[in-house]
């Protein structure tokens, strides 16, 4: 059987047409959903050793520090190896049954791809986080409705691709049944 991937420039409906599917955004929410409970309980564990050793995280500057040194680079090594080292999946899209494939040329992404994907999205949700209620109105409302528009973009993409699939060349397919 295998994963089948249509050529390049393929909508829903022609993709659809040759048996291959784009994963849903309520499949891409669920397999996120579940990515972002691991990344939390790894994140948990290490805010638990950190207390440990006397280093309050919720305060100022060590909220930013935190944030740069701690949670970025687990998000990032966790979403690129799992994307490059497992097929595409991480546990969370293999759990719903969804793959993140390159949008040219067969078999599973490469390093750099998984690598830049997964900087994009940090990009659009951890720097904003940073940046939320510094510089007025008008970027604190920016700052919520960039990631917002971001994520809900393969609503209306032909080929249901976030802005991080367009950035890195991929697209997550449906994986059920193949």
């Amino acid at each position: 059987m295998g994963l089948r991937l249509p050529p390049s420039g393929f909508t829903d409906r022609t993709a659809a047409l040759s048996g291959v599917r784009y994963a849903s955004w309520l499949r891409r929410f669920g397999g996120l959903v579940m990515d972002v409970l691991i990344i939390l309980m790894i994140e948990y564990l290490i805010a638990g050793v950190l207390s440990f050793t006397g280093v309050h995280i919720a305060r100022g500057f060590y909220t930013i520090l935190y944030y740069l040194s701690i949670v970025s680079p687990i998000f990032l090594t966790y979403a690129t190896l799992c994307l490059a080292k497992l097929d595409g999946q991480t546990p969370g899209m293999r759990v719903m049954q969804i793959r993140c494939v390159p949008v040219r040329g067969r078999g599973s992404i490469s390093i750099p791809q998984a690598f830049t994907r997964s900087v994009v999205v940090a990009l659009f949700f951890t720097v904003p986080s940073l940046v939320y209620g510094r510089g007025g109105a008008l970027v604190s409302f920016a700052v919520v409705v960039v990631p917002l528009v971001a994520y809900f973009w393969p609503l209306v993409d032909s080929r249901r691709q976030t802005w991080w699939d367009h950035v890195a060349a991929t697209k997550v397919l449906d994986d059920r049944g193949w």
